[in-house]
């Protein structure tokens, strides 16, 4: 039985174009925003008294509970509604609740601005990922993703920067004013500019009619893929690593290289920013090639980057040289970032167009709930823990509050408060690194499975069926209707 050729995309190259600059904008700016308060947070952390657990709090538990709440109605209605009206009015709200974030007096003030972010940050995942299926085919969606995440580095870069000398020389709150006014201006432009494509466009099975599964479809026919629940572990655990490092590297190099936050802005920008670049295109352009080979390449690569990193990150943290622990943090953070554009094709290539919204959905759960949720949280909670067992003269939150003496205190106690702290993270984050491994195991798992699973196509009425059929190329017709060779 051959299955119809996709009917490929209506909208002109030009166009198609546009909408990846506006993504990938958005995308920088989303990371812009997570940036300003990893680097701005250890000028919070001294000015309004945090300990590291509420720092970790507002970067990932608080953060990621909503993210991942809002994301499950808005795969919903990105399965039913205009995606890109979705994006763009969900980037306008994130923009204003980060500008709020400059206006923050304490905690519990701070806390619904993050909120509020993390509700607008949610719109860019399981719309994008959607989006993104209607206008390429499967062969060329991890390296479409990454060109995407592009805009992840470029974040990382401005904001690292734009945040660490603005916190040093003006204020950490005007940081935050810095992101949300561009921000405010992209979603206006995305809201006139953004079309939205007819579903399944670019799927063998051609245009997609009618109303899509149920959420309980969805997932019982992706849970009955093996393969999927071993990708997402893989992707969840690499994640906790990947945000705890990211959120707290800021911190580590002012603490244990005791720099300026003008200093460590540009060096986070370097570390992150190129090898986050490097890595994304390594993992997207790099495994879609590879995939012509054995489609297995999507979780393999992902594997070998994770085994890779975690003796690199070991390395990097306890390297009393600067200039070797910058160079050895890159080579780390490039095969670490690996795991991530095919993380996020594999959500698409499983299903149809008319399930990619729900797909993208749960991989953002495990790179949202699991991923930033955990990650910051308990690297802020284990810091605290080993900077208490490292402290000798006294109670450390009480003695060193913020994680440093208060002023006018003597020498010694300045030194015992400020070694206490560097130890902590830096023992915090060593712990951290070791859950790579734990992660390129369920990658390596999910290879069993992974070409079977991808051949499994939807059937109407049995979401827990497992059909393979020919295509036209030789190969079968992979979930969702997508061609896919062996």
């Amino acid at each position: 039985m051959e299955s119809p050729e996709p009917l490929g995309p209506l909208f002109s190259k030009g166009y198609r174009t546009w909408m990846l600059v506006l993504l990938v904008l958005t995308n920088a700016l989303n990371l812009a925003d997570r940036q300003t308060i990893a680097i701005a947070s250890q000028a919070i952390k001294l000015d309004l008294k945090f300990t590291d657990l509420q720092i970790g709090v507002l970067q990932g538990l608080s953060f990621a509970i909503f993210y991942t709440a809002m994301g499950i109605p808005l795969a919903r209605l990105a399965e039913r509604f205009s995606r890109a009206r979705i994006i763009a009015t969900c980037l306008a709200l994130f923009a204003t609740m980060s500008a709020l974030c400059g206006t923050a007096r304490g905690f519990f003030s701070l806390l619904p601005f993050r909120i509020g972010v993390a509700v607008g940050d949610a719109g860019f995942g399981p719309p994008v990922a959607s989006l993104i299926g209607d206008h390429y085919p499967m062969k060329q969606r991890a390296s479409v993703m990454s060109i995407i995440w592009l805009g992840a580095p470029i974040g990382v870069v401005t904001g690292a920067t734009v945040a660490g000398w603005l916190s040093q020389h003006v204020s950490w709150r005007a940081a935050f004013f810095a992101v949300g006014t561009p921000a405010l201006i992209v979603a206006l432009i995305a809201f006139l500019t953004l079309r939205e494509p007819p579903r399944g466009q670019c799927d063998p099975g051609g245009f997609v009619a009618g109303p899509p599964p149920s959420a309980s479809r969805v997932l019982k026919f992706l849970f009955a893929k093996p393969s999927v629940l071993q990708f997402l572990l893989g992707a969840g655990i690499a994640a906790v690593a990947m945000n705890s490092i990211g959120q707290f590297l800021g911190q580590f190099l002012a603490r244990n290289y005791h720099m300026g936050l003008a200093q460590v802005g540009p060096l986070v920008a370097l570390i992150a920013g190129g090898s986050m670049a490097s890595g994304l295109l390594l993992g997207g352009f790099g495994m879609d090639w590879a995939a012509r080979k054995d489609r297995r390449w999507y979780v393999w690569g992902p594997a070998l980057g994770l085994i890779l990193c975690t003796p690199l990150f070991l390395l990097g943290f306890n390297q009393p040289n600067i200039a070797v622990a910058v160079v050895v943090l890159i080579a780390a953070h490039v095969c670490m970032f690996v795991y991530y554009a095919p993380s996020l094709a594999l959500a698409q290539n499983m299903v149809g167009a008319d399930m990619r919204a729900s797909s993208a959905f749960l991989v953002s759960v495990m790179l949202g709930l699991v991923g930033i949720g955990i990650g910051p949280t308990l690297v802020g909670w284990l810091s605290d823990h080993f900077a208490t067992r490292t402290f000798t003269l006294g109670v450390f939150k009480a003695v060193c509050p913020g994680g440093a003496a208060p002023a006018g205190s003597a020498p010694d106690l300045v030194a015992a408060c400020r070694d206490a702290s560097a130890t902590g993270l830096r023992s915090a984050l060593m712990v951290m690194t070791l859950l790579c491994l734990w992660a390129a195991v369920h990658y390596l798992i999910a290879a069993r499975h992974l070409r079977a699973d991808l051949d499994r196509r939807y059937v109407p009425g049995e979401a827990e069926a497992a059909v393979r059929v020919p295509s036209p190329s030789g190969g079968t017709q992979g979930a969702g209707g997508s061609i896919v060779g062996s």
